[in-house]
């Protein structure tokens, strides 16, 4: 399942962004950690930083209040010189669409209850290793996901190096039990008029998470009309969304005419309960009309018009000179006279 977030690293002297792809619910897939210099030109010590991966389990983990859940983190080095680096546990701030941010210390709730063993990693060329997380689970948590990072960060012994930035890691800890979930979503972006005046038209679905908990959905979006002979399907993998929070799915259409008729039919499905799922249903049609064809009406009624026209005109007819002169009555009478 897959589910993307934007991570903010924190660094040791300054605050820098750095993007990460989750290619689970629970799982890190790693991103190249960037080095920022000042002064004279200086080679750090160790591999490149580059280099630098991190990966969690692909699942949830269970972690019942009181109990010890376990987990590991696997850190890697996929270049051919020595890389050093820590592993520290840290806080993470749920934002929209996907967005994180770890930041140092760690989160209150886990402050002494987590374990990372080894904490310290020396990783030779081409090299994987694993660290043990454990988290003794607070007692008296609600049914709920928990969101559990670390970041790792690369050792530079450079002096030129000014800013390192972390990569962060991010675990689920699900406490199962009953809970309370829901889900909204509406429409944005295309026009109330129902009218794209382009050749194409796009939107976005907003689902927002209005419970008590975090949800997993996932969305198929039809989309059917005219000039298209068949319909098409859009399915997006499974997000989660904690409470309070959105996440917008683009939807998009085009016509190569520039001109059509469509029908969105959107349909989200989460999970309700752990046995059931709830469901959002939304229908949204739209006219795309490139203005082009403002253009193309008016020459095609003047070319029919001038069809018409010349359909209905009288046919031409050929002109005779006509003279006068004596008719053959007068011209017999002056004859006959003597």
């Amino acid at each position: 399942m897959a589910l993307l977030f934007r991570v903010r690293g924190c660094a040791r002297r300054r605050m820098a962004k750095v993007a990460i792809t989750v290619a689970t619910i629970a799982t890190i897939v790693l991103v190249p950690v960037s080095v920022s210099a000042s002064g004279p030109a200086q080679k750090a010590t160790g591999g490149s930083v580059a280099d630098l991966a991190v990966s969690s389990p692909p699942d949830p983990i269970t972690a019942a209040p009181g109990a010890v859940a376990a987990t590991t983190l696997t850190v890697g080095n996929l270049g051919h010189g020595v890389l050093d680096v820590s592993i520290i546990a840290a806080s993470v701030t749920l934002l929209d669409n996907g967005g994180t941010r770890f930041s140092e210390p760690a989160d209150p709730l886990f402050v002494g209850r987590t374990s990372v063993v080894p904490n310290m990693l020396s990783l030779a060329g081409h090299q994987e290793r694993r660290v043990r997380i454990s988290v003794h689970m607070p007692t008296g948590l609600s049914p709920n996901d928990y969101f559990l990072g670390f970041l790792v960060t690369p050792l530079i012994n450079a002096s030129s190096v000014t800013v390192v930035n972390d990569i962060g890691a991010l675990v689920v800890l699900n406490v199962p039990g009953p809970r309370f979930r829901k889900l909204t979503a509406s429409f944005l972006g295309l026009s109330w008029l129902n009218l794209s005046l382009s050749g194409a038209a796009s939107g976005i679905v907003r689902v927002k998470s209005v419970g008590a908990s975090t949800l997993q959905f996932d969305t198929t979006t039809e989309i059917n009309g005219w000039p298209s002979a068949k319909p098409s399907y859009f399915t997006v993998q499974p997000h989660l969304l904690p409470p309070g929070l959105y996440r917008d799915i683009p939807v998009q259409v085009s016509s190569f005419l520039g001109l059509g008729w469509y029908t969105f039919h959107t349909t989200l499905v989460y999970n309700l309960t752990d046995q059931t799922t709830g469901d959002v249903v939304l229908t949204r049609s739209v006219v795309v009309l490139n203005p082009l064809w403002f253009l193309v009406f008016p020459f095609l009624v003047l070319v029919l018009f001038a069809a018409r026209r010349r359909r209905h005109k009288p046919p031409r007819r050929g002109l005779h000179r006509v003279t006068r002169g004596p008719s053959p009555a007068r011209r017999t009478r002056r004859a006959s006279r003597p």
